[in-house]
């Protein structure tokens, strides 16, 4: 299955895997309003490790300028749908 047949559900179950592979901590209440700053008591570093790995998982860059626009688990999934599909769309043309 490529990455853009996932469903928000299945890309939801991995990020929460690399999130708690990137800080160490276990997630039981993770929803998609949950903050990543204030929520889940992400630091800078906290975030650029987690973005890294996501990265990498996924095969794409998450532009630094969209940093301040994922707040949220349900933003960094968002996210992370539209540059899946961007790039399966690229790939496949």
């Amino acid at each position: 299955m490529s990455a853009s047949e996932m469903t928000r559900e299945q890309l939801s179950a991995i990020v929460l895997e690399l999130l708690e592979k990137e800080t160490g901590e276990t997630y039981p209440n993770l929803d998609e309003r949950t903050s990543l700053r204030e929520g889940l008591n992400l630091d800078s570093l906290d975030m650029a490790g987690l973005l890294l790995h996501t990265e990498g998982r996924f095969g794409i860059q998450i532009e630094t300028e969209l940093l301040e626009s994922i707040n949220t688990v349900g933003d960094l999934l968002n996210v992370l749908q539209k540059k899946i599909a961007a790039k399966d769309g690229r790939s496949a043309a």
